[in-house]
């Protein structure tokens, strides 16, 4: 091979010349360099997306194949106007197109073809937010977190149904990763439940004779009773004073949950008989678990009740949705009385 070369190049000399000879092998040799240093330089630096397009998504799911990522990835850039096809074969001769990683990846105007590739390779996804709402409906909630992420509804749903589990959920704004399964959702929202029950916020509960979890489900009930966040600690500590006497809470939002009839806008006597463990006309002290996934705000209006001697309390006539208070049942049964007047003035009759 080595006698090959000699022989070709002294028969060049031959026909050139020595001197054409050497410029044209360093003519060669640049042209050669500019090509492999001129192909990576451009694939690293050139605009992936056209100049002003919008911010794309490209959502590429965990349960799916390399295959389908990469699909996904040239098919969402080159729908935007993207040299999709172009990146995705550059990512194969570099050997990156097998190190793409699940997960929500935005992919903006300013974006080089180098530097989004880089991004599917080394995982460098983004977080997305999740928001948690209050509800009544553990369904609802389940469906909620799915919304946002790649998990499973009824994964989740199976996962937060429990009791034990349940209060855990405390409604809010999460930042998580998209591509989380049932389990690593629930998880992170536990661990943020964890979070939120400092050692303050602990031994408040304990002051009122609650564990965390007992302060959670009494403040579902009185999330329950009233919207009003300022009355709120006086409802609080009206059914702490029940609980400190082994009285009934006789707490009307119970009887509805129990029914599971969201529409019952007056509980009846008939409703009161209702059999089930959170009907608390029929049985002392809490719940067994939450009647709705209560609010920050009206766990802390648990943990900081007001000090009162109030037993009874009735809605306030007007659809005002407030309470009126007292300390006696004499008192409570005029309120009630006034309360049913105005219910019937309204024709609302259940």
């Amino acid at each position: 091979m080595i006698q090959f070369f000699k022989n070709y190049f002294w028969k060049q000399v031959k026909k050139f010349g020595l001197k054409l000879v050497i410029i044209g092998a360093i003519g060669k040799v640049i042209s050669m360099t500019t090509v492999f240093i001129g192909i990576p330089y451009w694939f690293w630096n050139s605009p992936l997306l056209n100049e002003k397009s919008q911010t794309i998504s490209v959502y590429l799911h965990p349960d799916s194949t390399t295959e389908s990522h990469l699909h996904t990835i040239e098919t969402k850039i080159s729908e935007n106007g993207g040299y999709g096809g172009v990146m995705i074969n550059a990512m194969w001769l570099r050997g990156w197109d097998e190190r793409v990683k699940p997960g929500k990846y935005d992919i903006d105007d300013k974006i080089t073809m180098g530097k989004a590739a880089e991004k599917f390779a080394i995982g460098a996804r983004e977080d997305v937010k999740v928001v948690v709402p209050s509800h009544r409906e553990v369904e609802f909630i389940a469906g909620q977190i799915a919304s946002y992420t790649a998990a499973d509804s009824s994964e989740i749903l199976q996962l937060i149904a429990p009791e034990k589990t349940r209060w855990k959920i405390i409604p809010n704004t999460y930042y998580m990763w998209w591509e989380g399964n049932a389990e690593d959702v629930v998880n992170r929202l536990i661990k943020e439940n964890d979070t939120w029950w400092t050692e303050e916020r602990i031994a408040l509960a304990k002051a009122q004779g609650l564990t965390p979890e007992e302060a959670t489900i009494l403040a579902s009930i009185v999330q329950s009773e009233t919207k009003n966040l300022s009355e709120a600690p006086t409802v609080a500590g009206l059914y702490l004073n029940r609980l400190r006497r082994d009285q009934l809470l006789q707490a009307d939002p119970t009887v509805v949950y129990s029914m599971g009839d969201f529409t019952t806008r007056r509980v009846l006597k008939e409703h009161l008989d209702y059999p089930s463990p959170y009907n608390t006309y029929l049985h002392k002290g809490l719940p067994p678990g939450t009647i709705l996934f209560p609010e920050p705000r009206f766990i802390e209006s648990v943990l900081n009740a007001e000090d009162h001697d109030y037993i009874y309390m009735c809605a306030e006539p007007g659809g005002t949705n407030r309470h009126v208070f007292a300390k006696r049942y004499s008192q409570h049964i005029r309120n009630a009385r006034k309360f049913q007047k105005w219910l019937n003035s309204q024709k609302i009759y259940k």
